[in-house]
Protein backbone atom coordinates (compact mmCIF):
# COMPACT_ATOMS: atom_id res chain seq x y z
CA UNK A 1 0.00 0.00 0.00
CA UNK A 2 1.39 3.41 -1.24
CA UNK A 3 2.16 5.81 1.25
CA UNK A 4 0.23 8.85 1.51
CA UNK A 5 2.40 11.98 0.37
CA UNK A 6 1.62 15.19 2.61
CA UNK A 7 1.94 19.06 -0.06
CA UNK A 8 2.86 21.81 1.76
CA UNK A 9 0.84 24.69 1.51
CA UNK A 10 0.89 28.66 1.71
CA UNK A 11 1.14 28.09 5.61
CA UNK A 12 4.50 26.84 6.76
CA UNK A 13 3.90 23.43 9.26
CA UNK A 14 0.29 23.17 7.41
CA UNK A 15 0.16 20.20 4.88
CA UNK A 16 -2.18 18.96 2.93
CA UNK A 17 -3.19 15.06 1.24
CA UNK A 18 -6.07 13.56 -0.77
CA UNK A 19 -7.81 10.39 0.82
CA UNK A 20 -10.98 8.44 -0.53
CA UNK A 21 -13.06 10.86 1.65
CA UNK A 22 -11.38 14.15 -0.18
CA UNK A 23 -8.85 16.74 0.97
CA UNK A 24 -7.37 16.60 4.58
CA UNK A 25 -4.67 18.26 6.37
CA UNK A 26 -1.74 17.96 8.54
CA UNK A 27 0.12 19.85 10.90
CA UNK A 28 3.89 19.61 12.25
CA UNK A 29 5.50 21.14 14.84
CA UNK A 30 8.96 20.72 15.50
CA UNK A 31 10.99 21.52 19.05
CA UNK A 32 13.86 20.77 21.06
CA UNK A 33 13.98 18.79 24.31
CA UNK A 34 17.21 18.18 26.32
CA UNK A 35 19.43 19.40 22.64
CA UNK A 36 16.61 16.88 20.46
CA UNK A 37 14.89 17.52 17.89
CA UNK A 38 11.29 16.46 18.35
CA UNK A 39 8.16 16.70 16.29
CA UNK A 40 4.63 16.51 17.05
CA UNK A 41 2.41 16.11 14.17
CA UNK A 42 -1.15 15.62 14.15
CA UNK A 43 -3.28 14.43 10.81
CA UNK A 44 -7.00 14.03 9.55
CA UNK A 45 -7.56 17.57 9.38
CA UNK A 46 -10.88 18.81 7.33
CA UNK A 47 -10.32 22.22 7.01
CA UNK A 48 -7.46 25.04 6.81
CA UNK A 49 -8.94 26.55 9.70
CA UNK A 50 -9.26 24.04 11.80
CA UNK A 51 -5.76 22.99 11.01
CA UNK A 52 -4.76 26.58 11.40
CA UNK A 53 -6.21 26.04 15.06
CA UNK A 54 -4.26 23.25 15.69
CA UNK A 55 -1.02 24.78 14.53
CA UNK A 56 -1.45 27.84 17.21
CA UNK A 57 -2.45 25.21 19.87
CA UNK A 58 1.04 23.56 19.54
CA UNK A 59 2.83 26.49 19.21
CA UNK A 60 1.26 27.76 22.39
CA UNK A 61 2.26 24.97 24.45
CA UNK A 62 5.68 25.03 22.75
CA UNK A 63 6.29 28.52 23.78
CA UNK A 64 5.06 28.34 26.95
CA UNK A 65 7.22 25.51 27.67
CA UNK A 66 4.24 22.79 28.15
CA UNK A 67 5.65 20.24 26.24
CA UNK A 68 5.13 17.48 28.22
CA UNK A 69 1.20 17.66 27.03
CA UNK A 70 2.51 16.03 23.73
CA UNK A 71 4.00 13.40 25.87
CA UNK A 72 0.79 12.16 27.57
CA UNK A 73 -1.56 12.97 24.50
CA UNK A 74 -2.89 8.81 25.13
CA UNK A 75 -3.28 9.16 28.57
CA UNK A 76 -6.71 7.94 29.68
CA UNK A 77 -8.50 8.80 32.85
CA UNK A 78 -8.27 5.37 34.36
CA UNK A 79 -4.79 5.32 33.56
CA UNK A 80 -4.26 8.16 34.71
CA UNK A 81 -6.46 7.85 38.05
CA UNK A 82 -4.40 4.65 39.16
CA UNK A 83 -1.15 6.96 39.76
CA UNK A 84 -2.85 9.26 41.06
CA UNK A 85 -4.77 6.90 43.91
CA UNK A 86 -1.21 5.39 44.12
CA UNK A 87 -0.10 8.23 45.17
CA UNK A 88 -3.08 9.88 47.43
CA UNK A 89 -2.53 6.21 49.05
CA UNK A 90 1.11 7.52 50.22
CA UNK A 91 -0.67 10.32 52.04
CA UNK A 92 -1.52 8.39 55.01
CA UNK A 93 -4.99 8.74 54.57
CA UNK A 94 -7.57 6.77 56.78
CA UNK A 95 -8.97 3.55 54.92
CA UNK A 96 -12.68 5.17 54.76
CA UNK A 97 -11.34 7.99 53.06
CA UNK A 98 -9.37 6.03 50.66
CA UNK A 99 -12.31 3.47 49.97
CA UNK A 100 -14.86 6.67 49.72
CA UNK A 101 -12.53 7.81 46.88
CA UNK A 102 -12.09 4.16 45.00
CA UNK A 103 -15.99 3.97 45.67
CA UNK A 104 -16.51 7.39 43.98
CA UNK A 105 -14.41 6.66 40.94
CA UNK A 106 -15.70 2.92 40.62
CA UNK A 107 -19.20 3.64 40.67
CA UNK A 108 -19.65 7.13 39.26
CA UNK A 109 -17.20 8.07 37.13
CA UNK A 110 -15.27 5.15 35.41
CA UNK A 111 -18.12 3.73 32.99
CA UNK A 112 -18.70 7.41 31.75
CA UNK A 113 -14.97 9.20 31.87
CA UNK A 114 -12.24 6.07 32.72
CA UNK A 115 -11.56 5.27 28.51
CA UNK A 116 -11.76 8.94 27.60
CA UNK A 117 -8.04 10.88 27.08
CA UNK A 118 -7.61 13.32 29.55
CA UNK A 119 -7.46 15.88 26.74
CA UNK A 120 -10.64 14.71 25.63
CA UNK A 121 -13.01 15.39 28.47
CA UNK A 122 -14.85 18.44 28.23
CA UNK A 123 -16.57 20.79 30.13
CA UNK A 124 -19.90 20.34 27.69
CA UNK A 125 -20.18 16.84 28.00
CA UNK A 126 -18.92 16.80 32.29
CA UNK A 127 -21.91 19.32 32.87
CA UNK A 128 -24.40 17.39 31.42
CA UNK A 129 -22.91 14.18 32.73
CA UNK A 130 -23.46 15.76 36.82
CA UNK A 131 -26.87 17.01 35.33
CA UNK A 132 -28.03 13.51 34.20
CA UNK A 133 -27.24 12.44 37.70
CA UNK A 134 -29.70 15.03 39.46
CA UNK A 135 -32.26 13.86 36.54
CA UNK A 136 -31.44 10.06 37.86
CA UNK A 137 -32.20 10.75 41.36
CA UNK A 138 -28.96 11.49 42.99
CA UNK A 139 -28.94 14.41 45.68
CA UNK A 140 -27.54 17.67 44.70
CA UNK A 141 -24.70 16.75 47.60
CA UNK A 142 -24.05 13.42 46.17
CA UNK A 143 -23.48 15.07 42.61
CA UNK A 144 -21.13 17.79 44.85
CA UNK A 145 -19.29 14.98 46.09
CA UNK A 146 -18.57 13.73 42.74
CA UNK A 147 -17.43 16.90 41.12
CA UNK A 148 -15.11 17.35 44.01
CA UNK A 149 -13.68 13.87 43.62
CA UNK A 150 -13.22 14.81 40.07
CA UNK A 151 -11.58 18.00 40.13
CA UNK A 152 -9.21 17.01 42.67
CA UNK A 153 -8.23 13.84 39.71
CA UNK A 154 -7.81 16.63 37.19
CA UNK A 155 -6.01 19.36 39.18
CA UNK A 156 -3.38 16.66 40.09
CA UNK A 157 -2.97 15.82 36.41
CA UNK A 158 -2.02 19.57 35.56
CA UNK A 159 0.22 19.73 39.06
CA UNK A 160 2.07 16.21 37.49
CA UNK A 161 2.35 17.96 34.08
CA UNK A 162 -0.13 15.61 32.47
CA UNK A 163 -1.93 18.72 30.67
CA UNK A 164 -2.33 21.58 30.51
CA UNK A 165 -5.18 23.17 32.49
CA UNK A 166 -7.95 21.78 33.83
CA UNK A 167 -11.28 22.79 32.00
CA UNK A 168 -14.01 21.42 34.75
CA UNK A 169 -12.80 23.97 37.52
CA UNK A 170 -16.15 26.19 36.29
CA UNK A 171 -19.09 23.70 36.55
CA UNK A 172 -22.59 24.77 36.90
CA UNK A 173 -24.39 21.83 38.87
CA UNK A 174 -28.16 22.62 38.69
CA UNK A 175 -30.21 22.75 41.69
CA UNK A 176 -33.13 20.45 42.23
CA UNK A 177 -36.00 21.40 40.92
CA UNK A 178 -39.58 20.38 42.35
CA UNK A 179 -40.93 19.54 39.28
CA UNK A 180 -37.72 17.58 37.96
CA UNK A 181 -38.87 13.81 37.15
CA UNK A 182 -36.66 11.21 38.63
CA UNK A 183 -35.79 8.23 37.55
CA UNK A 184 -34.59 5.78 40.47
CA UNK A 185 -33.70 2.18 40.55
CA UNK A 186 -36.18 -0.71 42.60
CA UNK A 187 -36.69 -3.89 43.54
CA UNK A 188 -39.83 -5.59 42.04
CA UNK A 189 -41.39 -7.95 44.21
CA UNK A 190 -39.63 -11.19 42.87
CA UNK A 191 -35.89 -9.00 42.56
CA UNK A 192 -36.51 -8.23 46.60
CA UNK A 193 -37.29 -11.77 47.27
CA UNK A 194 -34.43 -12.88 45.79
CA UNK A 195 -32.01 -10.25 47.27
CA UNK A 196 -33.00 -11.02 50.38
CA UNK A 197 -32.75 -14.91 50.31
CA UNK A 198 -29.22 -14.41 49.36
CA UNK A 199 -28.50 -11.84 52.42
CA UNK A 200 -29.79 -14.59 54.77
CA UNK A 201 -28.06 -17.42 52.93
CA UNK A 202 -24.29 -15.22 52.78
CA UNK A 203 -24.56 -13.11 56.00
CA UNK A 204 -24.12 -13.24 59.30
CA UNK A 205 -27.44 -12.69 61.79
CA UNK A 206 -25.47 -9.65 62.79
CA UNK A 207 -24.74 -7.82 59.64
CA UNK A 208 -28.38 -9.36 57.97
CA UNK A 209 -29.81 -6.70 60.96
CA UNK A 210 -27.70 -3.99 59.28
CA UNK A 211 -29.34 -4.65 55.79
CA UNK A 212 -32.83 -5.30 57.44
CA UNK A 213 -33.24 -1.71 58.81
CA UNK A 214 -32.38 -0.30 55.16
CA UNK A 215 -34.56 -2.59 54.09
CA UNK A 216 -37.54 -0.50 56.30
CA UNK A 217 -36.22 2.58 54.41
CA UNK A 218 -33.38 3.81 56.97
CA UNK A 219 -30.63 5.75 55.75
CA UNK A 220 -26.94 4.13 55.30
CA UNK A 221 -25.87 6.82 58.21
CA UNK A 222 -29.46 6.36 60.00
CA UNK A 223 -28.32 2.24 60.28
CA UNK A 224 -24.72 3.10 61.31
CA UNK A 225 -25.59 5.73 63.52
CA UNK A 226 -27.92 3.21 66.08
CA UNK A 227 -26.72 3.78 69.47
CA UNK A 228 -28.11 1.51 72.55
CA UNK A 229 -30.16 4.30 74.15
CA UNK A 230 -32.07 4.94 71.08
CA UNK A 231 -33.83 1.57 70.90
CA UNK A 232 -36.45 0.66 73.17
CA UNK A 233 -38.26 -2.47 73.28
CA UNK A 234 -41.74 -3.66 73.95
CA UNK A 235 -41.08 -7.33 74.69
CA UNK A 236 -44.95 -7.89 75.30
CA UNK A 237 -46.15 -6.58 71.68
CA UNK A 238 -42.92 -7.76 69.96
CA UNK A 239 -42.50 -4.78 68.57
CA UNK A 240 -39.04 -1.92 69.19
CA UNK A 241 -39.54 1.54 68.84
CA UNK A 242 -36.28 2.64 67.18
CA UNK A 243 -35.31 6.96 67.94
CA UNK A 244 -33.59 7.97 64.98
CA UNK A 245 -31.79 11.55 66.21
CA UNK A 246 -28.66 11.25 64.59
CA UNK A 247 -26.50 9.89 61.61
CA UNK A 248 -23.13 9.01 60.91
CA UNK A 249 -21.47 9.93 57.49
CA UNK A 250 -17.88 9.60 55.84
CA UNK A 251 -16.68 12.77 57.62
CA UNK A 252 -18.54 12.71 61.08
CA UNK A 253 -18.09 8.59 61.71
CA UNK A 254 -18.66 9.97 65.02
CA UNK A 255 -22.15 10.54 64.44
CA UNK A 256 -24.04 14.35 63.72
CA UNK A 257 -27.89 15.23 63.69
CA UNK A 258 -30.37 14.33 61.32
CA UNK A 259 -29.84 14.84 57.92
CA UNK A 260 -33.07 17.06 57.86
CA UNK A 261 -35.42 18.13 60.45
CA UNK A 262 -38.13 15.72 59.33
CA UNK A 263 -35.11 12.91 59.96
CA UNK A 264 -35.64 13.20 63.98
CA UNK A 265 -38.42 10.59 64.15
CA UNK A 266 -39.27 7.26 65.66
CA UNK A 267 -39.31 4.10 63.96
CA UNK A 268 -41.79 1.10 65.02
CA UNK A 269 -40.09 -1.94 63.65
CA UNK A 270 -42.20 -5.08 64.36
CA UNK A 271 -41.65 -8.91 63.45
CA UNK A 272 -38.08 -9.98 62.37
CA UNK A 273 -36.90 -6.73 62.64
CA UNK A 274 -38.11 -6.75 66.35
CA UNK A 275 -36.04 -10.14 66.76
CA UNK A 276 -32.98 -8.87 64.72
CA UNK A 277 -32.99 -5.82 66.90
CA UNK A 278 -32.81 -7.34 70.17
CA UNK A 279 -29.98 -10.47 69.03
CA UNK A 280 -27.99 -7.15 67.67
CA UNK A 281 -27.90 -5.06 70.97
CA UNK A 282 -26.88 -8.80 72.87
CA UNK A 283 -24.41 -9.30 70.13
CA UNK A 284 -22.84 -5.50 70.81
CA UNK A 285 -22.71 -6.40 74.60
CA UNK A 286 -21.43 -9.43 73.95
CA UNK A 287 -18.52 -7.79 71.81
CA UNK A 288 -17.95 -5.35 74.27
CA UNK A 289 -17.51 -7.98 76.82
CA UNK A 290 -15.10 -10.25 74.92
CA UNK A 291 -12.58 -6.52 74.86
CA UNK A 292 -13.35 -6.75 78.86
CA UNK A 293 -15.74 -3.47 78.64
CA UNK A 294 -19.30 -2.56 78.37
CA UNK A 295 -21.64 -1.02 76.18
CA UNK A 296 -22.65 2.20 76.59
CA UNK A 297 -25.59 4.01 76.11
CA UNK A 298 -24.26 6.38 73.55
CA UNK A 299 -22.42 3.50 71.80
CA UNK A 300 -23.69 2.31 68.12
CA UNK A 301 -24.72 -0.93 68.58
CA UNK A 302 -23.50 -2.08 64.69
CA UNK A 303 -19.41 -3.36 65.77
CA UNK A 304 -16.94 -5.15 64.14
CA UNK A 305 -15.64 -7.53 66.55
CA UNK A 306 -12.58 -8.07 66.23
CA UNK A 307 -11.67 -4.55 67.79
CA UNK A 308 -14.88 -3.71 69.13
CA UNK A 309 -15.12 -0.39 67.36
CA UNK A 310 -18.12 0.48 65.07
CA UNK A 311 -18.50 -0.76 61.91
CA UNK A 312 -17.29 1.97 58.71
CA UNK A 313 -20.34 3.55 57.33
CA UNK A 314 -19.74 2.12 54.40
CA UNK A 315 -20.40 -1.32 55.90
CA UNK A 316 -23.86 -1.76 53.91
CA UNK A 317 -21.79 -1.12 50.66
CA UNK A 318 -18.85 -3.72 51.06
CA UNK A 319 -21.92 -6.23 52.55
CA UNK A 320 -23.88 -5.60 49.12
CA UNK A 321 -20.60 -5.72 47.01
CA UNK A 322 -19.89 -9.45 48.12
CA UNK A 323 -23.78 -10.29 47.42
CA UNK A 324 -23.10 -8.68 43.80
CA UNK A 325 -20.03 -10.37 43.38
CA UNK A 326 -21.56 -14.23 44.19
CA UNK A 327 -25.25 -13.51 43.23
CA UNK A 328 -25.00 -10.41 40.88
CA UNK A 329 -27.08 -9.19 42.26
CA UNK A 330 -26.55 -5.16 41.96
CA UNK A 331 -28.47 -3.18 45.04
CA UNK A 332 -27.19 -0.71 47.15
CA UNK A 333 -28.49 0.82 50.58
CA UNK A 334 -30.22 4.23 48.90
CA UNK A 335 -32.13 1.62 46.28
CA UNK A 336 -33.66 -0.07 49.15
CA UNK A 337 -34.61 2.64 50.71
CA UNK A 338 -36.32 3.65 46.86
CA UNK A 339 -37.84 0.57 47.17
CA UNK A 340 -39.27 1.05 50.78
CA UNK A 341 -41.21 3.56 49.27
CA UNK A 342 -42.41 2.11 46.27
CA UNK A 343 -43.41 -1.11 47.97
CA UNK A 344 -45.49 1.19 50.81
CA UNK A 345 -47.25 2.88 48.06
CA UNK A 346 -48.37 -0.21 46.50
CA UNK A 347 -49.06 -1.31 49.51
CA UNK A 348 -51.43 1.40 49.95
CA UNK A 349 -49.81 3.53 52.50
CA UNK A 350 -50.96 7.24 52.84
CA UNK A 351 -48.45 9.92 51.23
CA UNK A 352 -48.19 11.86 54.66
CA UNK A 353 -47.30 8.88 56.70
CA UNK A 354 -44.88 7.85 54.14
CA UNK A 355 -43.07 10.90 54.06
CA UNK A 356 -43.13 10.92 57.95
CA UNK A 357 -42.14 7.31 58.12
CA UNK A 358 -38.69 7.87 55.75
CA UNK A 359 -38.10 10.98 57.45
CA UNK A 360 -38.60 13.34 53.99
CA UNK A 361 -38.90 17.00 54.56
CA UNK A 362 -41.40 17.32 52.52
CA UNK A 363 -44.13 15.62 50.29
CA UNK A 364 -42.49 16.24 47.06
CA UNK A 365 -39.42 14.45 47.75
CA UNK A 366 -41.57 11.49 48.89
CA UNK A 367 -42.97 12.07 45.34
CA UNK A 368 -40.00 11.30 43.60
CA UNK A 369 -40.46 7.66 43.82
CA UNK A 370 -43.88 6.92 44.93
CA UNK A 371 -47.46 8.23 43.65
CA UNK A 372 -50.74 9.52 46.24
CA UNK A 373 -52.04 6.90 48.02
CA UNK A 374 -54.75 6.54 50.71
CA UNK A 375 -54.25 4.62 54.05
CA UNK A 376 -53.42 5.60 57.41
CA UNK A 377 -50.05 5.69 59.70
CA UNK A 378 -50.78 2.85 62.39
CA UNK A 379 -51.20 0.86 58.69
CA UNK A 380 -47.90 1.48 57.45
CA UNK A 381 -45.67 -0.94 59.95
CA UNK A 382 -48.27 -3.52 59.65
CA UNK A 383 -49.35 -3.07 55.59
CA UNK A 384 -44.97 -3.49 55.31
CA UNK A 385 -44.46 -6.12 57.50
CA UNK A 386 -47.13 -8.13 55.67
CA UNK A 387 -45.30 -7.22 52.08
CA UNK A 388 -41.95 -8.20 53.38
CA UNK A 389 -43.60 -11.81 54.47
CA UNK A 390 -45.20 -12.35 51.11
CA UNK A 391 -43.67 -15.21 48.81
Amino acid sequence: MASIKWKTTNYPGIYEYETNRGKRYGVRVRYYKDGERIEKSKSGIRTIAEAKAVQTEFENLVNNNKEYIFENANLTLNAWNDIYMANFKLKKYSKDTIRHKENIYKNHLKEEFGDRLLTKITLNDYEHYLASKIEKGYSRGTVLTIHRSMKAIMNAAVKHEKIGKNRLLNVDIPEIQETMTVETKVLETDQFNVFVAACKEMMTKYDFAMVYLAIWGMRRGEVMGVRLRTVKFDHNKKVAHLSLDSSRTLRTPEGKGTKTAAGNRVLIIPGEGYQLLVYAIEKAKSIAKDHDTVLHQDDFIFRNPTSNKPWAVTRLNDLMTKVHAKYDIDVHPHMLRHSFATQATLAGVNQKDLQKFVGHGNEHMTNYYTHETKEGTEQLVDLMQKRFTEK
